[in-house]
């Protein structure tokens, strides 16, 4: 139902969905059940193994190699990061295409590149810790992962935003220092359990992916113990499994279903300021100024595709470092 005037909409006649869907079992379908969609086509494939070996860490010499190409995919990451939907994977790309570009050695890229490989993992870690800065301070997602981080902090009565910082100081700290628990431990695991992490590709398709299913229906079963939430995570399973056979990131969808909500209560309260002439929203310098990012955003890599084609078909070169 509209939160300003309590009109039904979109309801069809079920009174559960009076306070529309719920979070938890849209990303369970969106990022869980899609994936196993698509997967279900591998479930009869036997898949080649390979012997596990030990983790081998970079010498000295690799760190004086690659320490530029950290530096910069570590800021490029984390620019990337902030922008709302992008996420680690975009980062990755562009941190890659970024250590490429600036290499002297372009010819090793794409045959194990250890500065490749640091563009890119650097440039993906670092996002994830943008990410964070538009859902604490604003309270939008960064990306897919930190939608599902603010659905958790959703369910636990958080409401991350401006007033987070002033009215729980204290959760922020402790959200900060479970971050940087999180790195360590992560680190840690890293070095010591890979390999173990491993040998979960080896179990067969056909016992894991029951396994994900079951879990899944429980989880979205469990929230209300409503098996209409089942039913909405299997829709939007299917939803997101059309949308990644054609290509298409689930990650907008929950940016999308997080924050419409928060957009729409705003453009009434702001209509209603403006005694419903909405083209006087766009004479607020603070306002034009988000609708000029936002465009930006939205035209920003359409553009940057076109003359990134324009440099291949005329032969341009690509950067510094040719």
């Amino acid at each position: 139902a509209e939160k300003a005037t309590g009109i039904e909409r979109f309801m069809f006649g079920n009174y559960e969905l009076y306070e529309g869907l719920s979070f938890v079992p849209v990303f369970i379908g969106l990022f869980a059940m899609s994936e196993l969609l698509v997967q279900s086509k591998l479930v009869s494939q036997v898949v080649d193994t390979v012997a596990l070996k030990a983790v081998k860490l970079p010498t000295m010499a690799d760190y004086k190699q690659i320490w530029k190409t950290i530096l910069r995919s570590c800021g490029i990451g984390t620019f990337i990061g902030i922008l709302p939907a992008e996420g680690a994977t975009v980062a990755s790309m562009i941190g890659y295409s970024e250590a490429r570009r600036w290499s002297r050695n372009k010819q090793e890229f794409g045959k194990g590149s250890i500065e490749g490989i640091a563009g890119a993992e650097a440039a993906n870690n670092a996002a994830t810790g943008g990410a964070m800065v538009p859902t604490m301070v604003l309270g939008i997602p960064g990306s897919g992962t930190t939608a599902i981080i603010l659905v958790g902090l959703l369910v636990h009565g958080l409401r991350p935003g401006p007033y987070l910082f002033t009215e729980q100081v204290e959760k922020v700290y402790q959200i900060f220092g479970a971050m940087l628990l999180a790195n360590l431990m992560f680190m840690a695991l890293g070095l010591y359990a890979a390999k173990l992490f491993a040998r979960i590709s080896l179990v067969p398709t056909a016992i894991l992916w029951p396994i994900v299913f079951c879990l899944s229906v429980i989880g979205a079963y469990a929230l209300s113990s409503s098996l209409l939430d089942v039913w909405i995570m299997l829709l939007f399973g299917v939803i997101g499994f059309f949308a990644r056979r054609h290509g298409f990131s689930v990650a907008p969808i929950a940016v999308g279903l997080i924050l419409g909500e928060m957009v729409e209560t705003n453009l009434q309260n702001s209509l209603k300021m403006f005694e419903g002439q909405w083209w006087l929203i766009f004479t607020q310098p603070l306002a034009a100024l988000f609708l000029v990012l936002a465009v930006l955003g939205l035209c920003g890599p359409m553009f940057y595709t076109w003359i990134v084609g324009r440099r291949v078909d005329t032969g341009e070169p690509e950067g510094p470092g040719r």
